[in-house]
């Protein structure tokens, strides 16, 4: 290894330097800086050593100084950061470690015409050095920071970080290295510190020299400043350090994450708690009408004894009173037979006497008289008959002459031939109507029953398919879950509800299948085999099982368009349910079209959502028996909610159409019980054919006739008429007696009838009554007669009434029932739904209550227990966590977020002190000035986290509440990886800052321009700021203060082409600035009159060519007559 230049002063750093040299060398300032191998720099070492002063490296473009200053990045910057080439611009990434080991010095075309890089070294046995000493002047230390990398066989690069606190060089101290694993150990053998860690690396030096985290990256920036562009943003990443608050911030995610739990878990018993009001208030409405309702059918049950005893007690006295009017009447009888017999003597020897004192023909008279008065009599009351018939059957005639008996014969043929046909209608109607009936009330019996199946169990299948393995489960001593229907493994996710129907229909026979294990195969198909199988009214039933062994393979999926298996939910805690999902897969994988047009272009199974289903090309089904949304024929699932809703508006609906045809089959009724009559009436009319049967006039006539002859007869015979007289007053005195005793017979046969019959309903009562007592249901059925009392209200027990009050009141009664259960039912519905609203939002419950008023009780205990124990807990728990976790962390947090923004205000004075020693212009000073940002997500972050401490002393529910909103709203964006650029940016306190520069009159004190962002009032002020600010940057970052005697930091900063853009004042005032702080500068510059600025301020000269044949760079050092004379040359 060679070394490319030599310096004539020796290593020994600034020995020769006097002392007044030393007092403007404070600090530690770069000595040598040496490569080996990088880049164009090939071969051997090449260095500079400035020994503390400035130096300037200068040469043409593309000679290697960018490459310099990369190798001096490469020492002091951390990777992924470093300005590689700055020169060319920023945006270039051509460079990088890689291509500086390999020496890359071109780039040409291939054969290809791709492009492509040329190196100066190939293959991977060489290594590349890189090293720097710095030193102190006044203190005597020094350091040596160094890397020796290369590429392995496989392209990777490998670096070694070497450290040293004594001056080292490469030709002394890195020479004769292989490219491989014994580097590092060497390097160690020769007193280096070695890492393959730049953080561990960078820290050593840090330790040192004692500068700020950031001091590197500002070095790197330098390299490459030749403005400022926006003076807030430069401030703030270079001169002020970033805090990491994320430590806080992840408390506050954490303790807020336990917050929100505690407040999920509260909302959640708050809403179980106001879930449960409605179902107690309906649970006491349903109680108070159902106890009604009992009370009302205790009483109806109970009615028949209590007018059994109300009949007894009414008829016991009855009785007794009618034994003695009886034997009253006996008595008064007698006495009238005794005058009867008197008086019917009297008056037939008075008769006797009139029959010897007159003619025959006026004894005959009277008879015949008579005889034809009744005919008059018989016939007048049959003609009446006959036409108030005729009237009822819609015929007003009156019937005087043969004639008009014809013409009403007409008629009745007439209405005969219409009321029969009309009968015989009603009857057609009828049958028919008591058919339906028949049908509807079996239905209306079947789907009831089904009900209280559904409400003993959670499952939709029919109650037959329930029956038979209750019956296969006994037989075996099973559990209902050994031989599970695959219905109950399957559900339809909530998502797809609108195909329930068209699922139902494809996995109609599937769904019905018994599932039995293998081991239990034997058993089971023995059972069904020997058994006839029968539901519980003894029908025949149908049972289809699958024998099911484990499966050997999965089957997968083939199709991507929504299917039929994507719809479903499975119980998958079930041994069973892999089987179940491979038949579906494989047996039931219907494509769900949503067109007919889709449906007939499927080459595969498939649906409409009107349950149209295509089984293979040939083979189509649609079944619209049944509504499509009808749940009453749904199975699947194991929650039958739904279906029992269906059922109960189902038998609601199938109550009221029975009501509605019985009604009208009693109108049929009553109709053609009319018919009935009045067919009969027509048939007694139409056997009247002879007038003369009717015929009462013509009587009359003759007994007209017969009385003028008697009155001509009696006329001639006075002895006749006095005996007729007296005679006449005997009859009418023994008819008075006889109709007195008829009378008074009459009465005791009436009594001894209702004396008969009332001790034959006592009997029959108190024999009720004393079979009820023997029962003991007496005393239980007392307890409901003040009912029965209360709804007789001012009605007594009367004989008129004993066989139509109890009817009346037991049909009242029954109306009672009847609106009971009517106004029951939808209570009864309401709860249910209020019941199972709850289960359905927290199915945990689910295994310990049924949505059924029966589990009312286990509902208020459960509401009891919310309300008196879990909601002031989980309360207590929540403001406990709010207030003493989250609250006090944002209290911190904002806290401590305040203390910084005050810390830079305080840091923004100290660097504005350092500032109030450099000179703006003469006898003015610039003064950095900072304030609030206008930025709208900063300025709503810290509002925001303001107000989340406000209100917090009231502590009522509402205001922990509203805090909690505040406070959850500002959290989900801090934890939402989303809002990361958000987060960093509000939480990064410098952020809260612009940052602007005024001028101020430093005898005064009064401002002057104001410089806002990196804009000066001219390009000349611009580029000065733009040094002012850098400089204070540098100096805040390395921790200097001008002019500092006990200084032992940093001082060595590396500019390229900085002053190219810089009238030459402006570039003497930056370089003063430079001086003023002590810093060692390494301008790189081309080779121009423009480097001649630098001259009063450098001390070293480095002159950078390359050979274009070669493509090898040299580091030339020059004395300041050669620089000068090359300078002259270039101008």
């Amino acid at each position: 290894m060679t070394q490319s230049s030599k310096q004539d002063r020796p290593l020994e750093l600034f020995e020769d330097d006097d002392d007044a040299s030393k007092d403007l060398r404070l600090g530690f300032r770069l000595a040598t800086f040496e490569v080996f191998n990088w880049g164009t720099f090939d071969g051997r070492v090449h260095s500079i050593s400035p020994l503390g002063t400035s130096c300037l490296l200068i040469g043409e473009n593309g000679a290697g100084k960018s490459t310099l200053v990369d190798a001096m990045l490469t020492l002091l910057v951390r990777p992924g950061v470093r300005n590689y080439n700055v020169a060319a611009g920023a945006g270039k990434k051509e460079r990088d470690e890689r291509t500086y080991i390999r020496g890359a010095y071109d780039r040409t075309a291939g054969s290809d015409e791709k492009p492509r890089i040329q190196y100066l070294r190939e293959g991977n046995g060489y290594y590349t050095a890189l090293l720097a000493t710095f030193a102190s002047a006044r203190s005597g230390k020094t350091f040596t920071v160094c890397q020796v990398m290369y590429l392995t066989s496989s392209g990777d690069k490998k670096i070694y970080y070497g450290f040293d606190k004594r001056p080292r060089s490469i030709a002394g101290d890195l020479g004769d290295l292989t490219s491989g694993s014994d580097i590092k150990s060497r390097l160690v053998d020769r007193g280096f510190e070695v890492t393959e860690s730049f953080k561990t690396y960078h820290g050593w030096i840090k330790r040192l020299v004692k500068f700020r985290s950031k001091a590197m990256d500002i070095f790197n920036q330098t390299v490459a400043v030749k403005d400022v562009q926006r003076l807030d943003q430069f401030i703030r990443d270079h001169m002020l350090e970033k805090k990491s608050w994320n430590d806080k911030v992840s408390k506050l995610l954490e303790h807020f994450a336990q917050l929100s739990e505690a407040h999920r878990v509260l909302v959640q018993v708050r809403q179980q708690s106001s879930l449960l009001v409605p179902i107690l208030k309906t649970g006491d409405r349903f109680r108070e009408t159902n106890a009604k309702l009992q009370s009302v059918r205790h009483e109806l049950a109970t009615a028949g004894l209590y007018f059994d005893i109300a009949t007894g007690e009414l008829l016991r006295p009855l009785c007794q009173q009618w034994r003695l009017r009886i034997e009253h009447l006996d008595e008064q009888i007698t006495l009238l037979d005794q005058s009867l017999k008197s008086k019917r003597g009297e008056a037939a020897s008075v008769e006797h006497e009139i029959q010897h004192s007159g003619g025959t023909r006026l004894q005959q008279l009277p008879f015949l008289i008579e005889k034809q008065e009744q005919h008059a009599a018989s016939k007048k009351e049959k003609r009446l008959g006959f036409e108030g018939k005729l009237k009822q059957v819609g015929i007003d005639q009156t019937i005087s002459s043969p004639e008009q008996l014809e013409k009403a014969h007409r008629q009745i043929s007439q209405q005969q031939q219409r009321i029969a046909g009309e009968k015989e209608t009603g009857n057609e109607q009828l049958e028919t109507l008591n058919y339906e009936l028949g049908v509807l009330r079996q239905e209306l019996a079947a789907d009831e029953s089904e009900l209280e199946s559904l409400r003993q169990r959670k499952g939709n299948l029919p109650d037959a398919f329930i029956e038979i393995r209750s019956d296969l489960c006994a037989a075996f001593q099973l559990s209902p879950t050994d031989l599970p229907f695959a219905a109950e493994l399957i559900a339809v996710d909530p998502d797809h509800r609108r195909w329930e129907g068209s699922i139902e229909q494809v996995l109609h026979s599937f769904a019905r299948t018994l599932l039995v294990p293998d081991d239990l195969y034997a058993k089971v198909s023995g059972y069904v085999d020997s058994q006839r199988l029968t539901d519980s009214r003894g029908r025949g039933f149908r049972l289809t099982y699958d024998r099911v062994r484990s499966r050997t393979s999965e089957v997968s999926q083939q199709w991507t368009e929504l299917s039929l298996p994507d719809m479903l939910l499975y119980r998958d805690d079930h041994p069973l349910v892999p089987y179940v999902r491979g038949e579906i897969l494989s047996r039931f994988d219907h494509l769900a079209c949503e067109s007919i047009k889709s449906f007939q272009m499927a080459g595969r199974r498939a649906m409409t959502i009107h349950r149209h289903v295509k089984q293979n090309q040939r083979q189509h089904a649609k079944d619209d028996r049944f509504e499509r949304d009808d749940r009453r024929h749904f199975v699947l699932g194991w929650d039958n909610r739904a279906k029992r809703e269906a059922l109960e508006e189902w038998i609601r609906d199938q109550k009221a159409t029975i009501q509605k045809k019985a009604l009208s089959a009693d109108s049929l009724r009553r109709s053609i019980d009319q018919a009935t009559r009045l067919l009969s009436l027509l048939d007694e009319l139409s056997a009247v054919t002879q007038f003369d049967a009717i015929d009462d006039s013509r009587h009359d006539f003759e007994a007209s006739q017969l009385r003028l002859e008697k009155q001509k007869l009696e006329a001639s015979n006075d002895q006749v008429r006095q005996l007729k007289t007296k005679l006449a007053s005997l009859n009418a005195e023994v008819e008075g007696l006889e109709a007195e005793r008829d009378r008074f017979v009459g009465e005791r046969s009436n009594l001894q009838t209702e004396v008969g019959k009332s001790e034959a309903v006592l009997k029959r009562v108190n024999a009720k009554v004393e079979q009820a007592r023997a029962d003991d249901r007496f005393e239980t059925a007392q307890k409901f007669f003040d009912g029965i009392a209360d709804q007789l209200g001012e009605r007594k027990l009367t004989l008129e009434n004993l066989g139509i009050l109890p009817r009346d009141v037991s049909d009242e009664l029954t109306a009672r029932v009847t609106e009971l259960e009517e106004r029951l039912d939808p209570i009864r519905d309401d709860l249910t739904k209020a019941m199972g609203k709850l289960l359905n939002r927290f199915p945990v419950f689910e295994s310990e209550l049924d949505p059924t008023p029966q589990a009312l009780s286990s509902f208020e205990k459960l509401a009891e227990r919310i309300n008196k124990d879990d909601l002031p807990r989980h309360e207590r728990r929540f403001k406990q966590r709010l207030k003493e976790k989250v609250l006090q962390e944002i209290g911190l947090l904002h806290g401590s977020l305040e203390d910084e923004r005050e810390e830079i205000r305080s840091k923004v004075e100290t660097l504005n002190e350092a500032l109030r020693q450099l000179d703006w212009n003469p006898g003015t000073f610039m003064r950095r000035e900072p304030s609030d940002t206008s930025d709208a997500e900063i300025r709503d972050f810290r509002r925001e986290l303001a107000s989340c401490l406000e209100g917090t002393l009231s502590g009522t529910d509402d205001a922990n509440e509203a805090t909690f909103k505040k406070i959850e709203k500002l959290v989900d964006r801090l934890r939402d990886d989303a809002n990361l650029r958000w987060r960093e940016k509000v939480i990064d306190v410098r952020s809260w800052f612009k940052f602007a520069a005024r001028e101020y009159d430093a005898a005064s004190g009064e401002p002057g321009s104001y410089y806002d962002g990196g804009t000066g009032q001219s390009g000349g002020e611009k580029g000065k700021l733009a040094f002012l600010v850098l400089v204070a940057a540098i100096a805040y970052q390395y921790d200097l203060q001008p002019g500092d005697p006990a200084s032992e930091r940093f001082q060595f900063v590396m500019v390229d082409e900085m002053f190219s853009r810089s009238d030459d004042t402006r570039a003497k005032y930056a370089l003063d600035l430079f001086e003023r702080f002590g810093l060692q500068l390494a301008i790189v510059a081309p080779l121009d009159a423009k480097a001649r600025i630098t001259e009063s301020y450098v001390g070293t000269y480095g002159h950078i060519i390359k050979d274009p044949d070669t493509h090898q760079s040299q580091l030339i050092s020059l004395t300041t007559e050669q620089y000068l004379a090359a300078a002259d040359e270039e101008a």
